[in-house]
């Protein structure tokens, strides 16, 4: 799980935009590649009726209309980037970083004693020092 929070914070923040304007482009582009259908060949434009000939004509329009609808927004471009941030590999210090945040959110109340523990003042000379706690990543035997 922690690799994968990596990759998505390597993509940045745009990544979740860039996949929701796919999916939703692909979603337009469903409905009228099934109408256009008939006129992927001469053949079939001839053998389907008027009206599914008009009907794949339409779809053909709607669907130039889509695409160039995606080129004027660099939407092929945006993807391809995206899709290379979210296949490239990690990088050990940032994923040791990513893996300590991960620690941190899963045991705050931990990182907190332990902070504590580390920038409280120090004890004055005759005082006696309060027992040691034991930390959360070490396990009695």
């Amino acid at each position: 799980m922690v690799t994968s929070l990596w990759i998505l914070r390597e993509a940045g923040p745009e990544a979740g935009g860039i996949a929701a304007a796919g999916r939703d482009l692909a979603d337009r582009l469903h409905g009228p590649l099934q109408a256009a259908a008939p006129a992927a060949g001469l053949r079939t434009m001839l053998q389907v009726g008027p009206a599914a000939r008009s009907r794949a004509t339409e779809a053909v329009t709607e669907l130039r209309s889509l695409l160039a609808h995606a080129d004027e927004n660099n939407l092929l471009e945006r993807f391809t980037q995206t899709s290379v941030d979210l296949l490239r590999g990690q990088d050990i210090p940032d994923f040791v970083a990513l893996a300590a945040g991960a620690d941190l959110a899963r045991h705050p109340a931990a990182y907190r004693d332990l902070l504590t523990e580390l920038t409280a003042p120090a004890a004055l000379p005759g005082t006696k020092k309060p027992p040691r706690r034991s930390r959360w990543w070490r396990r009695s035997r």
